[in-house]
């Protein structure tokens, strides 16, 4: 995932060019000499009765700064509840483990040891433990790991995916342990990531398939909507070599809208994705229409994300899924200095 706008509280100079000798697990953890770094997981999951759950936990580090969302979508019952933290380097509070990853905010954490990947985030929603699984090796986006967001020396980021996760653990609320499965996906970006001046926000895409290919694409959206050419994506089969793809091979169409009470923003409610390189043709459609996070206790951005579910035909064939979409710009307060850059 594209956080970039956290580069907004930061006044950065341009960097020299990006370098990508990746190693894992090494480069899950924290790398403190690069400003703004996140760590990103989505997922899908399901009880032993099948109700379906979405959820979200994600962890920035911008300098010694460090914020966290918790976010947890009840499908069944339309819900949606999120939760911030926004803390100062300190021991014991907040912190981020270089050489491994081990990221920590109050009472939420990620981790990694032995291959899996363990969540804790205890919320209002109740306190979620998950324990990850790797069902792919990482896929380094871009550029062997570079994902250029524009033209500047700064404006890149390394990135760097798992796109598909076993996920088992549990929720516990109301007395009660939940046991919980379903699949996860996890974006790690670091490095300067600065905006480009003609990029007004972005719509992001991970997209898990049951037939176990993957995909990522992001659109970065001029004043206009259009799609600028530092957007794009990556496929990745069942099995096999992730594909880059070029956004000239995607037709990405809104085919419905969703206004927000609270944000007063007009979102795309869903979308209808073409990858005429690999024979795909997706629908993709919320589970809950407000998936809205106002964000002012930490990051002070408002953007939509959440759960969805995809249909369509791959290679002639049907295919269903899952998919977290994210989309920022669309009230004016998703990146910082918008309007001083108008």
């Amino acid at each position: 995932m594209i956080q970039f706008w956290l580069t907004a509280l930061l006044a950065l100079l341009a960097t020299p060019a990006a370098q990508s000798d990746l190693s894992f697990p090494r480069d899950h953890g924290s790398h403190p000499d690069d400003a703004v770094e996140w760590w990103y997981y989505t997922g899908h999951l399901r009880d032993a009765s099948k109700h379906e759950f979405g959820f979200q936990l994600t962890f920035f580090r911008a300098r010694d700064l460090h914020l966290a969302h918790f976010a947890w979508t009840e499908v069944d019952k339309g819900t949606f509840r999120y939760e911030e933290k926004s803390h100062l380097s300190l021991p014991g509070i907040a912190a981020a483990a270089p050489g491994r990853l081990d990221v920590t905010n109050e009472d939420w954490s990620a981790s990694e040891s032995n291959g899996k990947h363990r969540l804790h985030a205890r919320g209002a929603a109740g306190t979620l433990d998950l324990e990850l699984t790797a069902q792919k090796p990482p896929v380094l986006q871009g550029q062997r790991g570079i994902a250029r967001k524009g033209p500047e020396a700064d404006e890149y980021s390394h990135y760097v995916s798992i796109t598909r996760f076993a996920a088992t653990g549990e929720l516990q609320r109301g007395g009660r342990r939940e046991k919980l499965s379903g699949t996860a996906w996890f974006d790690h970006e670091w490095g300067p990531g600065a905006l480009p001046r003609d990029a007004r926000g972005w719509d992001w895409f991970a997209v898990q398939l049951d037939d176990g290919s993957d995909l990522m694409l992001y659109r970065l959206r001029t004043e206009t909507g259009e799609a600028t050419r530092f957007s794009a994506g990556t496929f990745s089969p069942r099995e096999g070599t992730p594909q880059p793809i070029r956004w000239t091979e995607v037709r990405l169409d809104q085919t419905a809208f969703w206004k927000s009470a609270r944000s007063g923003a007009r979102y795309p409610a869903r979308w209808r994705i073409t990858v005429a390189s690999l024979g795909l043709e997706l629908e993709v459609e919320p589970q809950v229409a407000d998936l809205v996070l106002v964000t002012e206790q930490s990051t002070g951005v408002v953007y939509w994300e959440g759960t969805c579910r995809v249909t369509g035909r791959r290679g002639g064939n049907p295919v269903t899924g899952r998919a977290y979409v994210e989309l920022t710009g669309y009230a004016r307060r998703d990146v910082p200095g918008f309007e001083q850059n108008r």
